[in-house]
């Protein structure tokens, strides 16, 4: 059977980025269109892209990028809330897994790509994380964490456990360019492989290896 990752894009769209909100749709239009004309990486990479403010959104169902004509437009403005992102992101995965399933292919453990420039506003949003990563749920994703801005490297060292990237001291839109490159880069790598590939060279990022109770 073809393997498969599950890929989630999940990017910051509260207030703080509002001021870059042209930068941040050209640079997902640039990883749509990097995706869309790879045909081996986005047949094994099949992608989902969810943005979060106040509120979640999906912006991008589970696809093969090849599919999808243009990455719709994310509006910035609200809170920073973790624990309803994560929520959401599970019922994605739970159901985006077994819909995989269906389509004949050996799905991986997916994968997300977590992309933000500030902290959470929300006060508990760690349960809702302990029940993405619980150990006792088969699907439970690695986390690859980006952090740009306003990022405090403590919570995103609570939220990474397969790699974690902090921005060092470059501007938020050069970071966020350098993040999704880094994304692609490790799709890439992923595709030949056939297992998850994190080259640990991000430009303008310094990496941050993950504890090692997170790596399984």
């Amino acid at each position: 059977m073809p393997l498969c990752l599950p890929t989630y894009v999940v990017i910051d769209a509260s207030s703080s980025m509002k001021e870059h909100e042209a930068v941040l749709n050209a640079t997902l239009a640039r990883l749509h269109y990097n995706l869309a004309t790879n045909p081996r990486v986005s047949e094994f990479a099949r992608v989902c892209v969810v943005a979060f403010s106040t509120d979640v959104h999906v912006v991008i169902p589970m696809s093969d990028m090849e599919q999808v004509p243009a990455m719709p437009e994310v509006i910035c403005g609200g809170r920073t809330e973790y624990g309803k992102t994560f929520d959401r992101v599970r019922e994605c995965i739970e159901q985006d897994v077994s819909n995989l399933k269906t389509q004949h292919l050996d799905v991986l453990r997916p994968a997300i790509f977590f992309l933000t420039d500030g902290s959470p506003t929300d006060a508990h949003w760690q349960d809702s994380f302990r029940k993405l990563v619980d150990r006792n749920w088969p699907r439970r994703p690695h986390v690859i964490a980006y952090g740009f801005g306003a990022a405090q490297r403590d919570v995103l060292q609570q939220v990474a456990t397969k790699a974690l990237f902090i921005a060092d001291g470059t501007d938020t839109e050069s970071a966020l360019s350098s993040a999704i490159t880094a994304l692609l880069n490790t799709l890439i790598a992923s595709s030949t492989t056939g297992q998850m590939n994190i080259p640990t060279d991000a430009k303008g990022f310094e990496y941050i290896p993950v504890a090692q109770e997170f790596v399984d």
